[in-house]
């Protein structure tokens, strides 16, 4: 029996929440993340708050454990001005042509929420219908420095696995 192993990541694909809490089905609507920074991401699960009941007349225990939160972190490489707008909102001006366009980002993130399929290069997609994509800047100005938004991604819904999900923009 072939052994299943889930290891490195090859995409990250996101579509526009549904409104019912559902998976979208697979095709156009699934977009490219972007490019992620080398080993910057990860998905992790929060400590849940655990609670310890123990009997003062005997040895009975019982542990009660909360919801956990799960979470995305990573760094978007050199995101072109349609990623900036996409993830942190406002509107880019084209009004000054090809190579002169202009965006401004605005000082509150926009409420959007977005469903998720992580691609590992070998291996289960993991995924959530429903997450939010919080972004923020880290530029470094130095010979060696390049534009990075790191992002945490939350879940706001369960995780899923699929063992037989193999490009979600394939309609197929």
């Amino acid at each position: 029996m072939p052994i299943l192993s889930t290891m490195g990541l090859k995409k990250i694909y996101v579509a526009e929440a549904m409104t019912d809490g559902s998976m979208p089905k697979n095709g156009a609507s699934w977009l490219d993340l972007g490019d992620v920074y080398q080993e910057t991401c990860t998905l992790k699960d929060s400590d849940p708050e655990t609670t310890v009941h123990k009997s003062e007349t005997s040895n009975k225990k019982i542990t009660m454990v909360g919801e956990t939160d799960t979470t995305v972190e990573l760094s978007l490489m050199d995101p072109d001005l349609e990623l900036m707008a996409r993830y942190f909102g406002g509107e880019i001006d084209s009004s000054g042509g090809s190579g002169k366009r202009k965006w401004k980002r605005p000082k509150k993130l926009p409420y959007k929420e977005w469903a998720l399929w992580i691609k590992p290069e070998e291996g289960l997609f993991v995924g959530c219908p429903t997450t939010r994509i919080i972004p923020k800047f880290e530029i470094t100005y130095n010979s060696k420095g390049i534009c990075l938004v790191p992002m945490t991604i939350e879940f706001q819904a369960e995780l899923e696995v699929d063992e037989g999900m193999t490009d979600p923009t394939s309609e197929s």
